[in-house]
């Protein structure tokens, strides 16, 4: 079953978001990239059904249906409002816990600045077992990662993966990051570009996560 959504984050934006489910007890917090909608999960979403967990994938503020009637947009955005959206994320987070889902069978998936905002959720939520983190970056408009890498705790995994070709540093920003914390699982591709783009290409990366999950 797919239904559409709305979520109010402490700042009162409202956001839309898709829920995928059918009577899962696990779910799935999808966080896109720049300049993507909730819409570029569609088939993760579909892979997550099959493997026993429900998603929720949001417009984060500025993007998609949430713009506050076009008054908000991404591509004008200041670094302090790019980081507010870890406000959308947090707004997620209550979503699901509202609807029956406990962090500890909640697991985040990002891309991008999304990566980064699941990189810092799981080590500031120490219930969240797990994220997957695709084409993260050290410093993506002041959401950081490199100081908070360290502080991801033995009972939770977290995923990074980049694409050598990546056009963006995440290459390197998924080496250096897993040198600070080598207890991260590394996943290395070749010619598939940048964040939600590589699962659109290799279809065995999705099967790979999905195994890790």
């Amino acid at each position: 079953m797919t239904s559409s959504v709305t979520l109010t984050p402490q700042d009162h934006i409202e956001l839309a978001g898709i829920y995928r489910h059918d009577g899962q007890e696990k779910i799935a917090i999808l966080l896109h990239m720049m300049p993507s909608t909730k819409e570029s999960w569609d088939s993760i979403a579909k892979k997550l059904l099959e493997h026993g967990y429900a998603s929720l994938a949001i417009d984060m503020r500025g993007h998609g249906e949430s713009t506050m009637g076009g008054t908000l947009g991404y591509k004008t955005f200041t670094p302090e409002q790019q980081q507010q959206k870890r406000l959308d994320l947090e707004a997620a987070l209550a979503w699901t816990r509202e609807h029956g889902f406990d962090d500890a069978h909640t697991i985040l998936i990002g891309a991008s600045i999304g990566a980064n905002l699941a990189i810092r959720a799981l080590a500031e939520h120490s219930s969240l077992p797990l994220a997957i983190a695709l084409s993260p970056g050290l410093n993506y408009r002041g959401v950081r990662t490199d100081d908070t890498i360290v502080a991801i705790r033995p009972n939770q995994k977290l995923v990074l993966v980049a694409s050598d070709d990546d056009d963006r540093p995440s290459w390197d920003s998924v080496h250096e990051l897993h040198r600070l914390n080598p207890s991260t699982v590394l996943i290395e591709r070749h010619g598939l570009g940048h964040g939600t783009n590589m699962t659109d290409r290799d279809p065995t990366l999705v099967q790979e996560m999905m195994l890790l999950i």
